[in-house]
């Protein structure tokens, strides 16, 4: 049985081989498309993230390029608001400005101040070194006022421009220079009418001194140098400069802004910078020149925020597509920033790609684990199929050799019964058909025991050259005489043509053959044409004058144990193994057995002998 289990086994493997090799070969493909898929999408994220790097680069350049004009006017005057900018120069911190005003108990403007006041100019200058610029400026200021008092129009021009030229030539310090200008002009302010534009000039805009060098008014000196001052004096300074200012019409709020601010911030910059840079404080800094720096301080956040809404403008982004930026704890060069793009949508996709491969992959492994289990049950029903036809071969050959012996006995009894009872009146012709009925019991396990050999293959054929002609009349004559209807044989070719085979096979082959045109016939006699020809291979066809075969059973006639049943007949008997021995016969000489033709007035078969 295992012999007959290893073909069917041998093509199981083959096939599980195969169609092992084939879902291999499809989840390779899902893996390489999952593969792909995900290499897609990264390619679409990172592609977005390094469109908004740069877009964001180009928003921080840009707000730096808007920013210059604020940084270079932020530089020279100090009224304007510098918290948002930044400068270095040299090395060192210009904007915001960082200056305050000094603890200290002496008050030095305040003590001139009121000197001033109560004795003078001219007093305070015979105080003071004969010949020295603050001598000479105090000597100029006392003038001035003389000249004021006298109302000569012509004096009061003359004096005050040489205050001014002794301004824009010597240098004073600066607590000297701001206290003294301060209360000489409320001095001109109080005693006359100075000019509006004058005042501008003086008080807040500065102006373009004789000798070349520029005058700055009083509100920038004291914003621009507060380190210099005591802060009890830059308070009292500050102070009477905005009423000054607000007596003369002149703009103040913006400076009492400014000094209400206090000192700005103070940012620790690495120089010099080799590339722009945005700070974790908000500032973005480029390097300016040689040990410089400009910079404003800028809402990341914000700008990226502009960045998401002008690519979704663009059809870049979805609406629910968010993109974050990643800074170090102090700076980040702007070539390392990092923008991270938090999209549901590329989320979906590679969910929505993960989970059609895993579909597809359960779909392989439930395929495969389908195919075994289909592959286990052709097994099992092939095995079954094996053990049931050796199960049944042994049956049928156990009870074919236990029927032969009482078979012989009952035609040994039955010969012997007509040789006694023969002719005896009342006997009738009982004893030949017994003899008949046994012939033909015995015919049929004949055939039995011939198609189980035949089917194990323990047919031992001895090939030997067989007359046809000689073999088809003995067979034909032993075949009629078991049937009533008498049989014509009509032979045409047969006269000296052999056949290499077993002559006991080949008996049984044309027996069964003439036996079945003798039993499937409802005319009498059964005539038989016979003819052959010999062209290397022998070909016999054999024509009966039967009832025919139906086109569509002229295969299945030779399966084993088919019995055709024939409208117009009377049941027959047999085993319906006569035609699948015949071929099986056919088959073990190497030829072959087929239906020609078939007809309600009769059959033809064909057979073919390769050879000698």
């Amino acid at each position: 049985m295992r012999r007959n289990l290893f073909p069917t086994l041998a093509a199981i493997g083959l096939g599980l081989a195969v169609l092992t090799a084939g879902l291999l070969f499809l989840h390779g493909i899902f893996l390489r498309e999952r593969e792909g898929g995900q290499r897609a999408l990264e390619a679409q994220r990172r592609a977005l993230e390094q469109y908004a790097r740069q877009a964001l680069a180009d928003a921080l350049r840009r707000a730096l390029e808007e920013a210059s004009v604020r940084i270079e006017l932020a530089e020279v005057n100090p009224l304007l608001a510098d918290t948002e900018v930044l400068l270095f120069r040299a090395g060192q911190q210009r904007l915001p400005r960082t200056a305050s005003p000094r603890e200290d108990d002496r008050m030095p403007a305040q003590a001139l101040h009121a000197a001033l006041e109560a004795q003078g100019p001219l007093a305070l200058a015979a105080q003071e070194e004969p010949g020295s610029p603050w001598a000479e400026r105090l000597l100029l200021m006392g003038h001035f006022l003389e000249a004021q008092r006298a109302g000569g129009r012509p004096a009061i021009e003359r004096t005050f421009r040489e205050w001014l030229t002794h301004r824009s030539s010597f240098v004073l310090p600066v607590v000297k220079e701001t206290t003294g200008a301060l209360w000489l002009l409320e001095r001109f302010q109080a005693e006359g009418r100075p000019e509006p534009t004058l005042m501008q000039a003086l008080l807040r805009d500065g102006l373009q001194g004789l000798s070349g060098s520029r005058i700055e008014g009083v509100q920038r000196t004291l914003l621009e140098r507060q380190e210099a001052f005591e802060r009890s004096d830059f308070t009292f300074l500050r102070g009477r400069i905005a009423r000054l200012a607000e007596l003369t019409h002149v703009a103040f709020t913006d400076f009492e802004a400014r000094a209400e601010a206090g000192p700005g911030e103070r940012v620790a910059l690495v120089l010099p910078l080799e590339e722009p840079q945005l700070r974790a404080d908000g500032w973005y800094v480029a390097p300016s020149g040689h040990e410089g720096a400009r910079g404003v301080r800028v809402s990341a956040s914000g700008l990226v925020e502009k960045v998401r809404q002008e690519m979704r403008e663009r059809g870049l982004l979805e609406e629910e597509d968010g993109l974050t930026v990643s800074q170090a704890d102090t700076s980040t060069p702007v070539s390392l920033l990092t923008v991270f793009l938090d999209s549901p949508r590329l989320a979906t996709a590679a969910t929505a790609l993960e989970s059609g491969y895993r579909l597809k992959a359960l779909l392989l492994g439930c395929s495969g684990a389908l195919a075994l289990a289909l592959i286990g049950l052709a097994v099992l029903a092939h095995e079954r199929k094996v053990r049931f036809v050796a199960l049944r071969s042994e049956f049928i050959s156990t009870v074919s050799h236990e029927l032969r012996t009482p078979l012989s006995a009952i035609r040994v009894m039955a010969e012997t019964l007509e040789r006694r009872v023969g002719g005896t009146p009342g006997a009738g012709n009982y004893p030949s058909r017994i003899i008949s009925e046994a012939d033909a019991l015995g015919r049929l396990v004949e055939n039995i025991l011939t198609y189980n050999r035949l089917e194990k293959g323990r047919w031992e054929t001895r090939r030997e050259q067989v007359p046809l002609e000689a073999l088809i009349q003995r067979v034909v004559e032993d075949t009629g005489a078991q049937h009533t209807a008498p049989v014509a044989l009509k032979p045409n070719g047969l006269s000296g043509i052999r056949v290499l085979g077993d002559a006991e096979l080949l008996r049984m082959l044309f027996s069964n053959l003439v036996s079945n045109a003798c039993r499937y016939t409802a005319r009498s006699p059964v005539e038989l044409r016979v003819e052959a020809r010999q062209d290397g291979a022998t070909v016999v066809s054999l024509s009966d004058n039967g009832v025919g075969i139906p086109r569509e059973s002229w295969e299945t006639v030779f399966e084993d144990f088919r019995r055709l049943r024939q409208e117009g007949l009377p049941a027959q008997g047999g085993s319906g193994l006569g035609l699948a021995i015949c071929r099986r016969i056919m088959s073990l000489h190497g030829g072959s057995l087929r239906i020609a033709a078939s007809s309600p007035e009769g059959t033809t078969f064909e057979l073919t002998f390769p050879s000698a």
